[in-house]
């Protein structure tokens, strides 16, 4: 979802920018959940043609900015790849803090609504990771 958003707001703004998604345990080549799919259409944005993908040491030494969903995904990127330290973060530390809203929660296997929740806490976040990935600053997004 994160990816779709990203994509989508870039093209919005005409900013140039490659998004990816991967994971540490993703199965590779496999489509978006209905649900993704569906919670993103929901939001005029479709998903249907990603597929997932392994994070690999190529991407890590690549990619200019590395997003997790939350502090653990971080965590294990920067053990598995500790040259990747100063550009991981979590998706929504410019704007949640430290607090329980700083981590997107997993849905797979959850209704409808879980995705929704968890595309609206990416949503949320994705202005600031614009901003961020174009200037170095997240701008004054964080919430108290």
């Amino acid at each position: 979802m994160a990816e779709g958003f990203l994509r989508a707001m870039a093209a919005e703004a005409d900013v140039e920018l490659e998004a990816a998604s991967a994971g540490l345990g993703a199965m590779e080549d496999m489509p978006p959940s209905r649900n993704s799919v569906v919670a993103m259409n929901e939001e005029g944005i479709d998903i249907s043609a990603q597929r997932s993908q392994m994070l690999t040491p190529e991407m890590v030494e690549d990619y200019t900015h590395i997003f997790g969903m939350g502090e653990g995904h971080i965590e294990t990127i920067r053990a598995y790849f500790p040259e990747a330290l100063e550009k991981t973060f979590v998706l929504r530390e410019f704007i949640a803090g430290d607090g329980p809203d700083l981590s997107v929660p997993d849905p797979i296997g959850g209704d409808l609504e879980e995705y929704r929740l968890t595309r609206n806490m990416i949503q949320e976040a994705m202005p600031s990771i614009l901003k961020f990935v174009q200037t170095g600053d997240p701008g004054e997004t964080s919430v108290s």
